[in-house]
């Protein structure tokens, strides 16, 4: 009895414990009928990038335009990936020549053709 006892101890120890792997990229959790998806940020900022690439390449004579949680960017000429995967760098055509924004990947909210 006290080894069926000491096993289910020992069991329910183990099965508390996080498997030593590294965390996935994408994980879904369930709080108050809610769900809630947790994506990389690397995978997010290279899924605008390929966004941008696609449009680019689709229509390559239309712009591009991007909106943010500040607001909309217009005539958008390049969009790239910090390495971290936290940022992305917007390469705007102005006036004055070529800028570039930071946007941090969640406020990148839409990025379409220009109307």
């Amino acid at each position: 009895m006290k080894i069926v006892l000491f096993l289910l101890f020992a069991h329910a120890i183990f099965a508390q414990e996080a498997p030593p792997s590294a965390a996935p990229a994408v994980c879904a959790t369930t709080t108050n009928n809610k769900s809630v998806i947790l994506v990389d940020p690397k995978a997010r900022a290279n899924d605008w990038v390929q966004t941008f690439d696609l449009l680019r390449k689709d229509k390559p004579t239309l712009k591009i335009t991007a909106r943010t949680a500040s607001g909309m960017v217009m005539n958008v000429t390049d969009i790239s990936a910090a390495p971290g995967g936290t940022l992305l760098w917007i390469k705007i055509l102005s006036n004055q020549g070529t800028k570039t924004q930071v946007v941090p990947v969640e406020d990148m909210m839409e990025i379409n053709y220009s109307p």
